[in-house]
């Protein structure tokens, strides 16, 4: 209870600094960042290196890829049956398919799972989701965007390899539990203290909640594929897969959160129907306050 009234205070913060102060354009992208280059590569370098590798630790990379396939199969389908523009599937194939598993994940992963978890959160999320963000997400604004040029596999490779969390997860594989000096786990101590005000501050810094009434149906199933059917076919495979407790948990849980800012923000640039793709990430954090609680209680019922 105390983590949710501390997230929540952050993320009111920032919606209290968006509606009631003249703050630099460039702020959000500022203190994004601190958190990409700072924050979330010393949680990671902290995290990871303590866990036990094991085959189990493949079902958070497993279970992040089926869910970028499902979600992209429900709008690809539901786009055709009920008629929708180019520009409307594009901005659902992006905001609907691709989750906040780090900036919402990490913190509310914490908050319901505790420390020992997020290592599972952070597989999910760099070996899964961001990987998709990086090649699937660089695909689809290709496909369907205006004025956008295709980019080669060396581009797409070169950019996953240089985005500071990868690298602070790769380098994280090659050290041992107890080889970093205390005073380097006491500086990344403090930087890893960072992710959770600052994450939901830049959160609340930049929501929006506007529902153009065009927009009405898209925003609705997509929402739903995204935040309802994936993580329960999620949940079925957890349940019948070999894996338990938090493992299987921490995926359900990631596969369930809303859409990323990044790939609305994409969209948007790319012209992919702007305002379904703001009321997407909008709405969508909106809807994590009550359906992650909820996606919570589920795996507490069903998986082990």
């Amino acid at each position: 209870m105390i983590n949710f009234v501390i997230i929540f205070s952050f993320f009111s913060l920032g919606l209290l600094a968006q509606r009631k102060l003249t703050l630099p354009k460039k702020l959000p992208v500022t203190l994004n960042q601190l958190v990409i280059n700072i924050a979330i590569p010393a949680v990671i370098l902290l995290r990871i290196p303590p866990l036990q590798l094991s085959s189990a630790i493949l079902f958070p990379i497993f279970a992040a890829w089926l869910t970028v396939i499902i979600a992209a199969f429900c709008v690809h389908f539901m786009g055709k049956k009920l008629a929708w523009s180019k520009a409307v599937i594009g901005a659902l194939m992006m905001t609907a398919v691709l989750g906040n598993t780090s900036y919402l994940g990490f913190p509310m992963v914490k908050m319901f799972y505790g420390e020992a978890a997020l290592p599972y959160a952070i597989i999910f999320d760099q070996l899964g989701n961001f990987i998709a963000l990086a090649v699937y997400g660089t695909l689809i604004i290709s496909l369907y965007g205006e004025n956008t040029h295709q980019l080669t596999a060396i581009t797409i490779i070169a950019r996953v390899f240089r985005f500071p969390p990868f690298i602070a997860l790769i380098v994280a594989f090659f050290i041992s539990e107890g080889s970093i000096p205390s005073s380097i786990i006491l500086l990344l101590s403090w930087c890893a203290l960072a992710m959770v005000p600052l994450t939901m501050f830049i959160v609340g810094l930049q929501f929006q909640l506007q529902l153009d009434p065009h927009y009405r149906q898209p925003l609705m199933v997509g929402l739903a594929i995204k935040m309802l059917i994936t993580p329960l076919v999620i949940l079925l495979v957890a349940w019948g897969a070999p894996v338990a407790g938090d493992i299987a948990k921490v995926s359900v849980f990631e596969s369930a959160m809303p859409p990323m800012v990044t790939a609305g923000v994409m969209a948007m640039q790319a012209n992919l129907a702007p305002k379904l793709a703001s009321a997407m990430v909008g709405f969508g954090l909106f809807a994590a306050f009550v359906l992650l609680p909820l996606v919570y209680w589920l795996n507490s019922v069903i998986l082990i």
